[in-house]
């Protein structure tokens, strides 16, 4: 324990740390306020999925921006890579202070008034340039799209309900994003096999523009959506945000200092997952055809049929898992996450030794799986650490690591992967990547506890209405 730390916990008093416990409903929580706190979801969800189907698109259209504007494949990638990745990551902590100081609903309507004009921009640019500025806009726009949405769910959702209310947002953000490649790929075919049904104000215009178009209207309708979305009156404003006062930006590094060893554990662990999750799911339409000698659109099937039964098991099982562990002493989220970390590794270890591909999709759905699970619950255990003024902050950080993950795990199992060379060295590689970064991740999250109930009693102590 630091310094730091020692000396808030011995400031404040130590409230208990109490897990989820089922109960009836408090009188003052009217039927009413229920439906409006599900309806506060319904409108996060929706705009989440907007967001997803806008970036999905910039992919979609990636072959129609070569045949029409001429771009290249390395300017391609600097608009769906570098435009997306190192601004959204870039922007993330300022969105995040902005909605803390603010207000998050405030600062989410904004966002989403940006990318939707950041879109409608792209429909009209006809170089790289316009372009590569537009993804810009449409990244700095959704950087605080997640950690918002997630620093409302407290807002909205009394302790009780927050982790079902996160899980169902986070499992609807995994199955949003492939809802978003279908729709995007639905709207891109009907606009090529419908030329003559379209207006005649848009019949000069590309499919692709068109397209930019139709997802670029309804951002104002989304914008008065997320702007009136009601809020509970447990949705206090934050001490910064009282007339007359005053937050620096970089207020978060006290509170960081103070519980540096809670915050290292826990977004390290979120970062060594992440590394060894993006290192499958980046790698396998690459490996599986060099190992096994099958057509690269099998993989696609195959993989994406995997993805989906591990999503499917990853997103249930953290609910099942905590309603079950209810009556193990001790039981919380974050001990449920660290027992789905260290299952991880175990098939992952398993990858180089597979001699067909169905072992190789069975692998990667436990792997996946379990990863997910551990996932979904990183959200709620990350509410619980953050106070109410630095939460979306402290939730911007989940984002940052994210990404850093995404920018570091390709590089390390490309590095390895020329060591080895062979038809399976690229299993391997994944491997020696994955598992290391998996082990990690549970060393990590199993550390965690104890730094974890300081800083959760440290801020329940200083504010006790957030968890109500």
């Amino acid at each position: 324990m630091t310094s730091g730390t020692k000396g808030i916990a011995t400031r404040l008093p130590l409230a208990p740390l109490q897990t989820e416990a089922p109960g009836p409903p408090p009188a003052s929580e009217s039927r009413g306020m229920v439906m409006l706190a599900w309806y506060g979801l319904g409108v996060l969800m929706t705009t989440s999925l907007l967001g997803v189907v806008v970036r999905q698109m910039l992919s979609l259209i990636a072959p129609s921006l070569q045949t029409s504007l001429g771009f290249t494949d390395l300017q391609l990638g600097m608009l769906q890579g570098l435009g997306m990745a190192v601004f959204a990551c870039v922007a993330n902590y300022p969105m995040g202070w902005l909605a803390d100081r603010f207000g998050r609903r405030l600062i989410l309507a904004i966002g989403v008034a940006i990318w939707s004009a950041a879109t409608f921009f792209c429909v009209f640019q006809n170089s790289f340039g316009g372009l590569f500025l537009g993804t810009v806009g449409i990244a700095i726009g959704e950087a605080g799209l997640a950690p918002i949405v997630y620093a409302l769910i407290p807002d909205l959702f009394p302790e009780r309900k927050r982790h079902a209310a996160n899980l169902i947002f986070y499992g609807g953000t995994l199955f949003g994003a492939g809802l978003g490649v279908a729709l995007g790929g639905a709207m891109l075919e009907w606009l090529a096999a419908s030329p003559g049904t379209l207006p005649s104000a848009l019949a000069g215009l590309d499919n692709w523009r068109i397209a930019m178009l139709a997802l670029a209207l309804p951002g104002p309708l989304f914008f008065l959506l997320v702007a009136t979305m009601p809020l509970s009156k447990r949705a206090a404003p934050a001490p910064a945000a009282h007339a007359g006062s005053s937050e620096p930006i970089l207020a978060f590094l006290p509170y960081a200092r103070a519980h540096g060893r809670t915050l290292g554990c826990i977004f390290g662990s979120i970062f060594a997952m992440a590394v060894a999750m993006t290192a499958a799911l980046s790698w396998f339409p690459l490996a599986l055809p060099r190992a096994f000698g099958i057509d690269p659109a099998t993989v696609g099937v195959g993989l994406g049929t995997a993805v989906t039964i591990a999503t499917l098991i990853g997103v249930f099982l953290p609910g099942i898992t905590l309603r079950l562990g209810g009556r193990i002493p001790d039981w919380s989220p974050l001990r449920a996450a660290s027992l789905f970390i260290w299952i991880a590794p175990l098939p992952a270890a398993f990858l180089p030794l597979a001699t067909s591909p169905f072992q190789a999709y069975s692998i990667a759905a436990l792997q996946g799986a379990m990863g997910i699970a551990g996932s979904a619950l990183m959200p709620g255990i990350i509410q619980d650490l953050a106070p109410e003024h630095l939460r979306s902050r402290v939730l911007a950080l989940l984002g940052i690591v994210n990404a850093l993950a995404l920018a570091v795990s390709p590089l390390a199992v490309g590095t390895v992967s020329g060591l080895i060379g062979g038809p399976r060295g690229m299993l391997y590689s994944i491997a020696i990547v994955s598992v290391p970064s998996l082990i990690l991740a549970a060393i990590l999250i199993s550390l965690a506890p104890r730094h974890f109930a300081v800083t959760a009693r440290a801020v329940r102590s200083l504010f006790p209405g957030d968890q109500a």
